[in-house]
């Protein structure tokens, strides 16, 4: 680390913090009595506030075992899904109902009553397509927009349904190939979408196709129209992002994008560390997020999710390769610190703003305050069968 790395941290971490990195990062978790959460069955959550959480996330490590779970601060549902799970929505209008997508190569979602604890509905990718494990609402709650690819021709689709039904109206492209997440942008008209570049087909499940001449970007689509507004790349002097691929995204109530990437290392011929949080604000340059090296290093290629806590003016991201939670200012671009977690991936805001909640692979959930970035351990809970998923929501009680 070189001194002014130093005195970045320094300036930006606490105490214990610091010397944890200076000491081998701490990259170990330290031995912890976890206080166990009991599993109830599930008999509707009724009325509860508003600032009260709900989350909710895939899980299982086999098909048996895979679900999507609900956890309020009295029960547990968990609805079986045969399948492996990864993003999740709320209908912003009937927030009843949570749309469920399954991870890349998957062909199926689905929408769960989280009152009655069933399957309202299914639905499938038709044709030649499959999903990529993200969706979302359009803001009156009549769309749903999932990211597709035609993977007989390897184009990535933006694929429209109503949501009485979950029946297809029309799609349009994705502008880029394996559209990743994607979001609503604050005018309600305008789609975010992060092509990872990636080209998968579902005989030969995750393997990347075309690691040669994959190329990413984050394209702005017109809902009403499909038509591409804006595409950024990011081009950086300092580093080579040709292998960087733009996987997942959050977006703040004032529009700034912020973008997590996944390096494909094998298709590199170097192997200098690069950087692998963003921002971005329409119209001008994606803006790198950068920290230590060493602790970049750590990170081993990968973020899994990320998320922006707007009240605080702070983006988090975990890398569950990295077994680490990093946190940056989203006005100044400084590196404010981090939070030390094995196989930490599953990312959340409360409905409260209060808190970053994390999750991992062997069913542990940690609150972490979002305005001083320390751990409030009187709220970690466990779940000792459960193994949660990449992604988190926090989904809003039922009104």
């Amino acid at each position: 680390m070189n001194n002014n790395e130093n005195k970045i941290l320094r300036r930006n971490l606490n105490r214990r913090q610091f010397t944890k990195l200076i000491l081998g990062l701490g990259l170990s978790v330290s031995s912890v009595t976890y206080a166990e959460s009991r599993l109830f069955s599930w008999s509707g959550l009724g009325r509860q506030s508003q600032d009260t959480t709900l989350i909710c996330s895939a899980q299982g490590n086999h098909k048996k075992s895979f679900s999507f779970d609900l956890i309020n601060s009295e029960n547990t549902l968990s609805v079986a899904s045969n399948f492996r799970g990864h993003g999740l929505n709320q209908h912003p209008i009937n927030n009843e109902f949570i749309v469920c997508m399954p991870r890349r190569p998957g062909i199926t979602g689905l929408v769960i009553n989280i009152q009655s604890g069933k399957v309202a509905h299914s639905f499938s990718s038709v044709g030649k397509h499959h999903m990529h494990g993200h969706a979302c609402f359009s803001f009156d709650g009549q769309y749903l927009f999932t990211t597709e690819s035609n993977f007989e021709t390897g184009d990535g689709v933006i694929v429209v349904r109503e949501t009485q039904g979950y029946q297809i109206v029309r799609s349009f492209p994705s502008y880029g190939v394996g559209p990743h997440e994607l979001a609503m942008m604050p005018d309600g008209k305008t789609l975010v979408v992060a092509n990872g570049g990636l080209r998968t087909h579902p005989d030969s499940g995750r393997k990347v196709l075309n690691l040669n001449t994959m190329e990413s970007n984050l394209s702005y689509i017109d809902t009403r129209t499909g038509t591409l507004i804006e595409q950024a790349r990011i081009n950086n002097q300092s580093y080579d992002f040709s292998k960087a691929s733009i996987r997942h995204l959050d977006v703040s109530p004032c529009g700034t994008v912020a973008i997590a990437l996944q390096v494909q290392r094998e298709a590199m011929s170097n192997d200098t560390v690069i950087p692998l949080a963003a921002i971005h604000k329409r119209n001008k340059a994606i803006s790198i997020l950068n920290a230590p090296s060493q602790l970049l290093r750590k990170l081993n290629d990968y973020m899994g999710s990320v998320k922006i806590n707007s009240q605080s003016n702070t983006v988090a991201f975990t890398s569950p390769k990295g077994n680490i939670a990093m946190f940056w200012d989203t006005d100044t671009k400084i590196f404010n610190g981090f939070h030390v977690f094995h196989d930490v991936c599953g990312l959340t805001v409360s409905n409260d703003n209060k808190f970053f909640i994390l999750s991992n692979s062997a069913g542990k959930i940690r609150y972490v305050n979002a305005e001083t970035l320390q751990e409030d351990k009187d709220k970690r809970l466990n779940y000792p069968n459960k193994h949660w998923d990449n992604h988190l929501l926090s989904a809003t009680p039922i009104a």
